[in-house]
């Protein structure tokens, strides 16, 4: 099952990020990630985090999503801006992917973004094959 979490799940979703931050040779921050978590689990405006969970189980993936607006779309462009699952090859990822989505068409948001690394063949492939194509945008970033 797919969900929006809410804030009581905050300590189930904790794990899932430090897996996800092991997995991807990231620097984790207790402090930040929870700050991320709170910003999207405490108001609609920064976004939402989709969780995938049986009824009475903990949470085994999530896909945090987050607002943006774009001149170039003519409104609202959002980002997927993780998503993260134990279970790899058992349609969880589609799952949240798809999910993302439908709750983006409904908040009418025109595009949806992603990032991934350029290595990670897998990823890229699932999501290529879901519709998302590459640009030749640049990402560029600097902490503040």
């Amino acid at each position: 099952m797919i969900r929006r979490a809410t804030p009581p799940d905050l300590v189930h979703i904790i794990p899932l990020c430090i897996e996800y931050c092991a997995a991807n040779n990231r620097e984790l921050n207790d402090t930040t990630i929870r700050s991320g978590l709170a910003g999207l689990l405490d108001n609609d405006a920064n976004g939402f985090i989709l969780i995938a969970c049986d009824e009475h189980d903990p949470p085994i993936g999530y896909a945090a999503v987050s607002t943006g607006w774009s001149l170039e779309v003519g409104g609202a462009d959002y980002i997927l801006d993780e998503i993260f699952v134990q279970q790899r090859g058992e349609g969880i990822g589609r799952q949240l992917i798809a999910a993302a989505e439908d709750r983006c068409a409904e908040l009418g948001v025109r595009r949806i973004f992603l990032e991934t690394e350029r290595p990670n063949h897998r990823a890229r492939s699932l999501y290529a094959r879901l519709g998302f194509v590459e640009d030749d945008s640049v990402w560029m970033s600097k902490d503040l």
